[in-house]
């Protein structure tokens, strides 16, 4: 666990960067730090490796006060990832990943076998192991620098703003495969970042720092949303939070799905018979959902230029949030809903999602 308590960094001119700043970072767990710019969130994650000293106050490393550790020796364990991900452009990725553990003594076979491990964990395979970083993408840059921060496999890992010198849909590739990732490793992370979407959607804690240096609420997501401390955090969360917040409420077998007719691709209507509406799911040869086809205007032969991909696909095991924008975003008013398998299930309305949303909020009054 990583502790502060009544931490405050007071510069010489006088600047109060951070002001009595208590809180902990739990085993195990992804904390956000999150606020303003000035807010004083990348200082208080620099005081966690010492590459910022307190003023006043105790940061703690598994109830260890910092500074009674060597600082060189404290950053050894402390993973740390930063935006833009920092490579040796004179290395290769594989070298750029084994770099530490090479320093440390680990002969150079051991340190790169251990860093091509790691690089297939963040998504990248051994073809890229020989490449020089201006020869990735962006995205791939940052996955290096992740795999390099865990090439010690240090118990704490920090993370400076890593996703945000990116574009927005690699973006969310780039969280998407950390949360996979962090559900693996399971390292104590303190993250930094100024997007509350991207604290909300990779944080089991977020700590909102206000202008100042203070803190302001440190939460859960869902109970950021639900319950913010204050109108600044409240503004800071920002609009459409009960919508958000289904985000952060399981899906259960209680909600009702119904049987879709399914459809592949290079069948003819003519043989399928009467269906509901005329629409139909058009499935793969593994019956995961690809869209919905209109067989009324599919012509002799269901193709894919027929094929109408504007709906999402929920998982059955996914939140309540995820049904809904199924629903609301399908052609036809159902949600299609795909188990983990991929297969699917069924479909869904948005009625249901909120009939069962509305019998959840009775229970708990109810208790």
């Amino acid at each position: 666990m990583i502790t502060f308590e009544h931490v405050s960094k007071v510069y010489p001119d006088g600047t109060h960067a951070v002001h009595d700043l208590t809180f902990g970072a739990p085993s195990g767990r992804l904390t956000v730090l999150v606020g303003p710019s000035g807010c004083g969130k990348t200082t208080s994650m620099r005081m966690i490796n010492r590459l910022i000293d307190p003023t006043e106050g105790v940061v703690s490393l598994d109830g260890q006060d910092t500074r009674s550790v060597d600082a060189i020796d404290l950053r050894r364990k402390i993973g740390y990832v930063i935006q833009s991900a920092g490579l040796f452009p004179h290395r290769t990725v594989v070298d750029n990943v084994a770099a530490l553990p090479r320093l440390l003594g680990v002969g150079k076979k051991e340190a790169r076998a251990r860093a091509l491990e790691l690089l297939a964990k963040v998504g990248l395979d051994e073809r890229f192991a020989l490449r020089y970083p201006y020869q990735l993408s962006g995205g791939q840059q940052q996955r290096v620098g992740v795999a390099r921060a865990l090439a010690t496999d240090p118990p704490f890992l920090l993370m400076d703003e890593p996703f945000s010198a990116v574009d927005p849909v690699v973006r969310t590739q780039l969280q998407d495969s950390f949360l996979q990732l962090q559900r693996d490793i399971g390292k104590t992370i303190v993250m930094v970042t100024h997007d509350i979407d991207e604290a909300l959607k990779l944080g089991d804690q977020v700590a909102v720092f206000r202008e100042g240096g203070t803190l302001a609420q440190v939460a859960s997501p869902a109970e950021l949303l639900a319950h913010p401390a204050d109108p600044f955090v409240a503004d800071f969360v920002g609009a459409s939070r009960g919508y958000r917040a289904l985000g952060f409420v399981e899906a259960t077998a209680t909600v009702q799905l119904a049987d879709e007719a399914m459809v592949r691709l290079g069948a003819r209507p003519a043989d399928l018979g009467e269906v509901d509406g005329g629409w139909c799911v058009v499935v793969d040869d593994a019956e995961a959902p690809l869209g919905w086809v209109d067989l009324r205007t599919a012509g002799d032969v269901v193709e894919e230029r027929h094929i109408d991909f504007s709906g999402t696909v929920a998982r059955a095991d996914g939140s309540l949030r995820d049904l809904l924008d199924a629903a609301l975003s399908s052609p036809t008013g159902r949600g299609l809903v795909a188990g983990p398998d991929g297969r699917l299930r069924g479909s869904v309305g948005a009625a249901e999602v909120l009939r069962h949303l509305g019998r959840g909020r009775e229970a708990e009054v109810a208790s």
